[in-house]
């Protein structure tokens, strides 16, 4: 447990100084070159898929749960809590980043364009599905990701989102879920605990 603690606090740690940076511009040049390289080559891209490729993860593991397949939490409703939790996190995140920073979008349509929040659910859905399932198999996480990847791309192809925001979004999504993950983890560990020690009187 120890070990867990100290992955994800400097897990979380290098998120948030990542996070602050890509929102204080550092990517600034390469987020205005693949601007460019987008309006040079997709002036007109406007394919809005991305608002359904998000869904996939979660359909996946849904469609998994409602089967009975077994994942790495052994309760169903604990499965949907921490996915509740974790996008509930992860928005409220989300949401605070998008008015502190007040980024304008590619587009100028708005100024809530860091971060993503499509990408941060689709990493964050692809991450639960990872978390319950890919375990089981080595590389697996190649082919789960592939949703949340074409999405951040899909975002910035429909001129909706810079660079920094994409991957931004993709931390945030992956981090609030490996932190929910977490507290269950340390909850049941101190709930065995305790049961040992009232066992053990």
């Amino acid at each position: 447990m120890r070990s867990a603690t100290i992955k994800i606090i400097i897990w979380v740690v290098a998120t948030f100084i990542i996070v602050a940076l890509l929102g204080g511009g550092i990517l600034e040049g390469p987020s205005q070159a693949v601007y460019n390289f987008r309006m040079q080559h997709f002036p007109n891209f406007n394919f809005r898929i991305d608002d359904y490729i998000i869904y996939i993860p979660l359909v996946i593991w849904l469609i998994l749960l409602i089967c009975g397949t077994k994942g790495a939490t052994n309760n169903r409703w604990g499965v949907i809590l921490k996915g509740v939790l974790a996008f509930a996190l992860m928005w409220i995140i989300v949401g605070s980043l998008k008015g502190i920073v007040g980024e304008v979008r590619p587009d100028a349509s708005n100024m809530y364009s860091f971060p993503s929040g499509h990408t941060a659910s689709a990493f964050a859905a692809s991450t639960i599905l990872y978390k319950e399932y890919g375990y089981r198999i080595t590389w697996s996480w190649v082919v789960i990701y592939i949703p949340a990847v074409v999405v951040g791309c899909l975002r910035m192809l429909n001129n909706k989102h810079w660079l920094n925001d994409v991957l931004a979004g993709a931390l945030i999504g992956i981090t609030c879920v490996l932190l929910i993950y977490y507290f269950a983890l340390f909850i049941h560990s101190s709930k065995n605990k305790n049961d040992t020690s009232v066992i053990q009187e």
